[in-house]
């Protein structure tokens, strides 16, 4: 017969492993056994070595010895939180091609929205005074209400007129100070500079070039002002060019603007937090990884395809509707008109700033019949 209850090793060791667990909690909470047990955990606590408390006591200074030791130690200015008398060249640098970068974005932006065949004709005739317009919004809200601009106000820096400061004795502070901002008058002349005379040298050039100026004879008065023209810009840059050298020499005035006006950068206050946002980092490259992906398989040589096919099968000529003696970009009639490869009129200026675009490489979809267009030939 089998019995009632089979009990092995195992199953005994764990009975008796559970019986002396109840056994000592039941003693630990009787109140006669308190005293006892606390007497013995004090006889056990006072038996050990307590030296490693006088060791640690010993091993902590008081926060006055340490300051002492601190301001005993030589100064260095290597250590000190900015530079004494100017502003390191990285920052100045740093913050002019940001400034030229986001001016970059923003007027591809702009430039994206008059992308509509509805609209191109009207940013390519008026591309000057959209780019103008755009420089001027940028300069209210940046430079001329707080004399920084964007990408300044990025790198913690300021201008300062420096003729306040040599007059003040205050050219070797590198922060601001409020009496020392320029005044409106000063950057007034900087907007001149920098915003007005710009646009209206692209406006002669463009004119220039639209209308052949230089081919002309050479003593009219269009002829030498286009030479003129570029003669000025030509001087302009070769004095921008030794103005930078100077600047890498010397770190001040960074623009030869800027030295004219004796407008120059600090620091816009003593320190500057910089934040680096993942998240941003992060979808910037899972944007430039998608990017390079479309860019390899190439798609769009597919759109050109279907939109040349809704051409065809919208327009049993192919043609848009428009004239044959007529811009294909402006639709109006052509300055210096230039035929394409493909046949179709354009003029000068309509498709050379479309061939010379870097963003192009040098080659376009014709408006008319969607034919890669990569070369223009004068009118006979």
């Amino acid at each position: 017969m089998r019995p009632l209850l089979h009990l092995t090793g195992e199953s005994l060791l764990r009975c008796s492993f559970f019986f002396l667990v109840v056994v000592v909690a039941a003693v630990c909470a009787s109140p006669s056994l308190a005293v006892p047990c606390a007497a013995v955990r004090e006889a056990v606590c006072t038996s050990l070595p307590m030296s490693w408390v006088a060791d640690s006591a010993g091993a902590q200074f008081p926060l006055a010895t340490v300051m002492k030791q601190q301001g005993a130690l030589p100064a260095s200015p290597l250590f000190t939180t900015l530079p004494e008398k100017r502003v390191l060249r990285v920052f100045q640098l740093g913050a002019l091609q940001t400034q030229a970068e986001l001016v970059d974005y923003l007027r591809s932006s702009l430039f994206e929205i008059f992308d509509l065949d509805a609209l191109q004709s009207y940013r390519y005739a008026h591309q000057e005074e959209l780019v103008f317009v755009l420089d001027v919004i940028l300069y209210w809200g940046s430079t001329w209400r707080w004399a920084q601009s964007v990408g300044d106000r990025m790198g913690n820096l300021v201008l300062r007129d420096e003729r306040k400061a040599r007059a003040s004795g205050q050219s070797s502070v590198v922060r601001i100070v409020p009496a020392l901002a320029p005044t409106r008058g000063r950057l007034l002349l900087h907007a001149i500079l920098t915003v007005c005379l710009p646009y209206l040298v692209r406006k002669l050039q463009r004119k220039a070039l639209e209308e052949d100026w230089e081919r002309g004879s050479a003593g009219s008065l269009k002829a030498k002002m286009a030479k003129a023209v570029r003669l000025a810009c030509t001087v302009w840059a070769a004095f921008s060019l030794l103005h930078t050298l100077h600047f890498l020499a010397t770190a001040q005035y960074r623009t030869l603007v800027e030295r004219l006006l004796s407008l120059r950068l600090v620091y816009g206050s003593q320190s500057m937090q910089r934040v680096t946002n993942m998240m941003y980092l992060n979808q910037h490259v899972m944007w430039q990884t998608c990017s390079s992906l479309l860019a390899v398989l190439n798609i769009g040589r597919y759109f050109s395809r279907l939109s040349r096919s809704l051409r065809a099968f919208t327009s049993p000529t192919g043609g848009s509707g428009l004239s044959d003696n007529v811009c294909c970009a402006c639709h109006g009639h052509p300055t210096i008109g230039q035929r394409s490869n493909c046949g179709h009129l354009y003029c000068y200026y309509c498709i050379k700033s479309r061939l010379l675009d870097p963003r192009l490489a040098g080659s376009f979809r014709c408006l008319r019949c969607g034919t890669a267009v990569h070369a223009a030939m004068p009118l006979q």
